[in-house]
């Protein structure tokens, strides 16, 4: 005998349902079983999902901290190369002024070595240039005595005459004659070239022989 466990009516042997009320306790069980299993599906698959946020936060969290270390890398990096730039452009700067600097002592060296009273380019050009013809280097001595830039191109002038009178010498001893012209017309050329342009500058090689140290 089995009676209902909702409204306690009799069942009879082989039903499985309430004739009073229409309780059907299998049915029950089965709803209770499958809501049961519903739930644990339901636990199983939150408890998934939270597994897998987690994992997605220590991902995101990884990530981060990987970006932020290369910032920083990034920043020290840049920073480096703006400091060796700066010191690039420091040490150029530098060394193009050393450079100026040097130049500028071998001018004044030059300047005070060969200039004297009168300042360079301010003679006469004219008597300057024919000092180097010949025995024109006398004429400055004559016409112009206080005019210092004309009898510093004098001076060279004689160099070069006595250069000249030297030079046939040994050109006539040796044959190489040929050379001792071309060096006279070069000397001439830059003796000349150098009076008419206002300079003070003595002929290469043979300018500076017999000048006091």
């Amino acid at each position: 005998m089995a009676y209902c466990a909702n409204c306690g009516a009799y069942i009879p042997d082989g039903q499985t349902v309430c004739l009073a009320c229409g309780y059907d306790e299998e049915a029950k069980a089965r709803e209770e079983k499958k809501a049961a299993a519903a739930a644990a599906a339901a636990a199983e698959a939150r408890q998934k999902d939270e597994d897998l946020r987690e994992i997605l936060e220590k991902h995101r969290r990884q990530q981060q901290e990987q970006n932020r270390q290369w910032a920083e890398q990034e920043k020290a990096r840049r920073e480096q190369q703006a400091s060796n730039r700066r010191w690039a452009e420091e040490e150029y700067a530098r060394r193009q002024a050393e450079k100026e600097r040097q130049a500028q002592q071998y001018v004044n060296r030059s300047r005070t070595g060969y200039q004297t009273g009168s300042a360079a380019g301010t003679g006469n050009k004219a008597l300057a240039s024919l000092s180097y013809l010949s025995v024109l280097f006398a004429l400055p001595y004559f016409l112009t005595p206080d005019d210092q830039y004309a009898k510093f191109h004098a001076r060279q002038g004689l160099k070069l005459f006595i250069f000249g009178i030297l030079a046939d010498i040994l050109g006539g001893l040796t044959g190489l004659g040929w050379i001792v012209t071309l060096a006279r017309f070069f000397f001439m050329y830059k003796g000349i070239s150098n009076a008419a342009s206002g300079k003070m500058e003595p002929l290469p090689y043979i300018g500076t022989i017999g000048d006091s140290q």
